[in-house]
């Protein structure tokens, strides 16, 4: 019977669907693209098109530097807020450092430390507009997106930095297998770690709480504007983690780079279609990763398969206005629920 249940509950999990069409889209990707309906071997399976090891390795890269943003923007949609500015946020902390490591002898691993401290100035200044003068957390932060896109060109008039340190461009590069990096094992045990935080302790059902009903938290004894103030502080410092990552990959810091990557919008798609709401108060980690890798597959699946550039553009924007009336869906349920509740306590 307890067996049951678990499985009853599993299957009604937001994030159980998108698991079984990701598996289903990676075995018609793997088909397709390997050529064994054009008569190649049952081998090319997994060593051509979507299984070559060259196009996993890709695939990981982009986890790897998205997973970081999904933590904290998962974590900062669960406590009922939106962060606009990590795209430019991690822009700008990439700039800084790379100018760190080819204008100074400070040490690659240092100058990861200074620019990752620094990385809660933004965060501070986020929290700041929202708590202390009422901005929308949706106006603050994508008023800093466009000031911190903005730095990034003044720094440098526009030019990219590019990285000559050997050690930060092996530490970019090194994978497992030669096709897993081992920057995405480092995201994964991250990921991890925020879902045992927002699953399994007091500061995690916190965030819940916050989320879900500010006024009753407040009543409890919980300090929404405080909380707020670390989601906002944890998110530029994730954000900067994703900028230095995406550097070390491309070996250069480039004013454009991340905030023209649309990671943020993303980040943002996973953690709703993996059960986060606009509204706050639900979602998982563990979720918005599945609908991260499903989003990124598909976005690949499109490219192994030879679709035009603009029909990718499409199908990205499709997806996210999906995620938004999954939310907005889901919310007039839990809306509706609690009417029938409230009528049925009276």
């Amino acid at each position: 019977m307890h067996k049951g249940t678990s499985f009853s509950r599993m299957m009604r999990h937001k994030a159980t669907p998108l698991l079984i069409i990701l598996i289903v889209l990676m075995i018609a990707t793997m088909l397709v693209s390997s050529g064994i309906f054009d008569g190649r071997p049952l081998s090319a399976l997994f060593t051509r098109g979507f299984m070559s090891s060259g196009n996993l390795l890709n695939i990981f890269y982009k986890l790897a530097v998205q997973a970081f943003m999904l933590c904290g923007m998962a974590a900062i949609l669960i406590g009922g807020n939106i962060d606009l500015s990590i795209a430019g946020a991690a822009g700008i902390s990439s700039m800084v450092f790379a100018w760190f490591v080819q204008n100074t002898p400070m040490p690659w691993g240092l100058a990861f430390l200074v620019v990752a401290i620094a990385a809660c100035i933004p965060g501070f200044i986020n929290a700041f507009l929202v708590n202390k003068l009422g901005f929308p957390p949706f106006i603050a932060t994508i008023g800093m997106s466009t000031i911190y896109a903005g730095l990034c060109n003044v720094m440098t008039a526009g030019n990219n930095i590019d990285i000559g340190n050997q050690s930060f461009i092996a530490f970019g590069k090194a994978n497992i297998g030669g096709f897993m990096p081992w920057t995405f094992v480092i995201a994964v045990v991250v990921l991890l770690i925020y879902q045992f935080i927002l699953s399994r302790t007091t500061f995690g059902r916190n965030i819940f709480m916050c989320g879900g009903n500010p006024a009753a938290a407040r009543l409890s004894g919980l300090k929404p504007n405080k909380i707020r103030t670390i989601l906002f502080v944890n998110n530029s410092i994730l954000a900067t983690f994703a900028g230095i990552f995406f550097s070390a990959q491309i070996k250069r810091a480039t004013p454009t780079g991340m905030p023209n990557s649309g990671f943020d919008f993303r980040v943002i798609s996973a953690s709703i279609l993996g059960g986060a709401s606009f509204r706050g108060g639900a979602g998982s980690i563990g979720g918005a990763f599945v609908a991260l890798m499903l989003l990124n597959v598909f976005e690949n699946m499109l490219n192994v398969l030879g679709i035009q550039q603009y029909w990718i553009l499409f199908a990205s924007g499709a997806l996210m206005v999906i995620a938004l009336i999954i939310d907005y869906v889901g919310e007039e349920r839990r809306r509706r629920a609690l009417l029938i509740a409230a009528v049925s306590g009276d």
